[in-house]
């Protein structure tokens, strides 16, 4: 059971969502159309961090019908962030009311138009967490036999939320996608980070970081990647040029390996709160 992916390692065109729609198209012709999932940077639409009050979108907004139209024409799922001003029906369940927020989500669109939506947990300090509120819940996404588990950039650095766990014969989750605007001098911890959550997951991880320079002159470092369970690259873009990874994991390469190794039946069991 394999699952084909597309990353895109693109430049964002700072503030301007219409360009990069337009650039992305340009992209997408270079993706073979044997793609499961197509993969996109965070806050695609804009760069990081993003106005609210300019750019926070509804569900029937300009980035979700270009993201069910790509999704309809590729016969494959979608996903990537932007800025969002959804009724969050899944905060509403912890504050038992229904309020209007700005999130930085996670959308992931289906080819039929339905979708799943990831509302980033841990907010960026200098700008994203003063605007945007902070997403309550995990998600998981079942999708053609793989358990599927979104998160976004700064979430990377902190393993009690992005902890897998293993409970009557069966693990949370098999493949994490993690999408970012990650900064080049932080090169160091994203490529350590990305091995070590695989690792401690048992679970492959897949890392798509933009590039290019944005308006407040930080570079970004690229070196989108797929890390297998023992913490390998297995598949890369080692610059900092824009392109696109296409991949191929395996279920049975992993689970071969989870029975082999079998650290998850030792695992502490917690809950956040």
């Amino acid at each position: 059971m394999t699952l084909k992916i597309a990353c895109v390692q693109s430049d964002i065109i700072a503030r301007n969502p219409s360009e990069n729609f337009k650039h992305l198209d340009e992209l997408f012709t270079r993706i073979h159309d044997d793609r499961d999932i197509i993969i996109l940077p965070e806050t695609f639409t804009t760069g990081f961090p993003a106005e609210p009050e300019m750019f926070a979108e509804t569900e029937d907004g300009p980035t979700m019908t270009w993201l069910r139209q790509k999704a309809k024409e590729r016969n494959c799922v979608i996903c990537g962030s932007f800025i969002t001003s959804f009724v969050s029906q899944q905060d509403d369940k912890i504050t038992g009311q229904q309020a209007k927020a700005n999130h930085n989500t996670l959308v992931w669109m289906n080819p039929d138009g339905t979708y799943h939506a990831y509302n980033k947990r841990h907010t960026f300090m200098g700008g994203e967490k003063e605007q945007l509120c902070c997403g309550q819940n995990l998600i998981t996404i079942n999708y053609k036999g793989w358990k599927i588990r979104p998160f976004i950039c700064y979430d990377l650095r902190f393993p009690a939320w992005l902890r897998n766990r293993y409970k009557d014969g069966d693990f949370e989750y098999d493949l994490a996608i993690l999408i970012a605007n990650w900064p080049v001098q932080k090169s160091y911890i994203w490529n350590t980070l990305l091995s070590a959550r695989a690792i401690e997951n048992q679970a492959y991880y897949i890392g798509v970081n933009r590039v290019g320079i944005d308006h407040n002159n930080i570079s970004y470092i690229g070196e989108t990647k797929v890390v297998n369970g023992k913490g390998r690259t297995v598949a890369g873009i080692s610059d900092d040029k824009e392109g696109i990874l296409e991949a191929e994991i395996d279920m049975e390469s992993l689970t071969k390996f989870r029975n082999y190794f079998t650290v998850h039946r030792d695992w502490d069991d917690f809950r956040i709160v």
